[in-house]
């Protein structure tokens, strides 16, 4: 019986087979050949090897007395593996069948089934594909889920993360700036006149100008900020290890990229400009992210007030800190 296929063009299952005794590889992958693409290897140190080089491996059989590397070790390898492929990876161990203690060993190391030998044909195959299958069942619920969180995280248009994920964000990194009494800034910017964008050239424009802010943050930003469109034309920064002086530069080169910026719907050329406030977490009266966003969104302000396209770095309407 061939494991079910989402697809009737999709290749085959591929399965990697540890063992070292050509007698029972042959054996195998007559019985298995029919739906499966048999990968072969003669110890553990090799199957490891394929392991690492070849993601399409959906399954293992592995005997347990081997040369150089024996089945018990390819166990434990595979399950301290920190690649999240390992994870769920199933493994049948062949062991003889009065072998208990092969079989309870290689239970501790992470087994999910044992088939014994002499090899039962019908046997070997209904095992492995209730493995196949129940794997390639987690994997999907795995896929659904990150799928999920995605959507739940992420802001549709921009892509970037959205306030519930930057909010989700700015308390781990402020629970590690308290641990590791490490600087912690936010930057708060919003487009000006996008309302005047909207009107004039219609949400299309407004919305391609989001993603042109959008895409122009994730440039300037590092991994381990966090970019976030807050909704509207309002969109954060949360920057980890940064303190006040940093954030002010990075402010100031994020508007100075927007200002420079090309934005064409038409033939025309429209102008976007953008006013951004900062705030940092020690040297502002600020206790928690909602806190810091609120210091930063009344320099925000102040830059709108005193004519837009500026950043504002303190409560005193300042640009820089020099």
């Amino acid at each position: 019986m061939k494991p079910e296929q989402s697809k009737k063009t999709d290749p085959l299952p591929l399965l990697l087979l540890v063992e070292d005794s050509q007698t029972t590889t042959a054996l195998l992958s007559k019985y298995l050949g029919g739906g499966y693409r048999i990968l072969h290897a003669n110890d553990g140190v090799q199957a490891w090897e394929m392991l690492e080089t070849n993601p399409e491996i959906a399954l293992v059989i592995t005997d347990i007395h081997m040369p150089n590397m024996t089945g018990h070790q390819l166990l434990v390898k595979i399950r301290k593996d920190e690649n999240d492929r390992y994870k769920n990876m199933p493994v049948i161990v062949m062991t003889t069948a009065d072998d208990n203690i092969d079989r309870n060993l290689a239970f501790l190391n992470g087994a999910n089934d044992f088939i014994s030998k002499p090899i039962d044909e019908m046997e070997l195959v209904a095992r492995v594909n209730v493995h196949y299958r129940l794997a390639r069942t987690i994997r999907e619920l795995e896929a659904s889920q990150h799928a999920l969180s995605e959507l739940a995280t992420t802001d549709p248009l921009t892509k970037l993360r959205n306030r519930r994920a930057f909010f989700e964000n700015g308390a781990k990194a402020l629970a590690m700036s308290r641990s590791y009494m490490s600087d912690l800034s936010v930057i708060l910017l919003d487009i000006d006149h996008f309302k005047k964008i909207n009107d004039t050239y219609g949400h299309r424009a407004g919305d391609g100008a989001l993603v042109m802010v959008a895409d122009l943050l994730m440039e300037l930003s590092r991994t381990e900020d966090t970019v976030a469109r807050l909704g509207g034309e309002e969109f954060a920064l949360l920057l980890p290890d940064t303190n006040r002086l940093g954030t002010a530069v990075l402010a100031e080169r994020i508007r100075s990229a927007i200002e420079r910026e090309q934005f064409i719907v038409g033939d025309k050329i429209i102008p976007i400009t953008a006013s951004i406030g900062i705030a940092s977490l020690g040297v502002d009266p600020a206790e928690s992210i909602d806190q810091l966003l609120g210091v930063a969104d009344n320099r925000l302000y102040l830059a709108k007030k005193s004519g837009r396209n500026r950043i504002c770095v303190n409560d005193e309407g300042r640009t820089t800190f020099a």
